[in-house]
């Protein structure tokens, strides 16, 4: 079974000017390829840019939905099990710093990157399972 069949069509996504302009830079940077910086990457090309209020180039597919996570966004999300996890997606440099803070080179952090409320999206983790999470509710959302 190849990869998209076994993860399926993922979501749509979005993804601020600013967001894009910061993972940009971090992925240019980065040196070595890895399966979760070329997820991030594949991830930050196909959302719909636009701004944080949803208004961009084809924002009426997401019409429902005015907030999405973004890097700064506090979250909570459920995993294939149910259980619920609250975080805020940051930049790698900020992880450490935060209790609360998850990293977006992370595959869990990649793969909330743009989701709205009540979409789910499933993505490989580094040790070859699948997984499955679901945005419950979006509670703050980063500069």
């Amino acid at each position: 079974m190849n990869r998209k069949a076994l993860l399926g069509d993922p979501p749509p996504i979005r993804i601020t000017p600013r967001d894009l302009g910061l993972l940009d830079t971090l992925l240019a940077h980065l040196s070595q390829p890895a399966a979760v910086i070329e997820y991030l990457q594949r991830e930050v090309n196909r959302a719909a840019v636009t701004d944080s209020a949803g208004n961009g180039p084809g924002d009426a597919q997401f019409a429902a939905q005015s907030t999405f996570v973004r890097l700064g966004t506090r979250v909570t999300f459920a995993d294939d099990q149910g259980t619920r996890h609250t975080a805020t997606l940051v930049p790698p440099n900020e992880a450490s710093r935060r209790p609360d803070g998850i990293s977006i080179l992370t595959p869990v952090g990649a793969a909330l990157l743009g989701l709205s409320e009540g979409q789910s999206i499933t993505y490989g983790t580094l040790d070859g399972r699948t997984k499955t999470v679901r945005i419950v509710e979006i509670h703050g959302t980063g500069a």
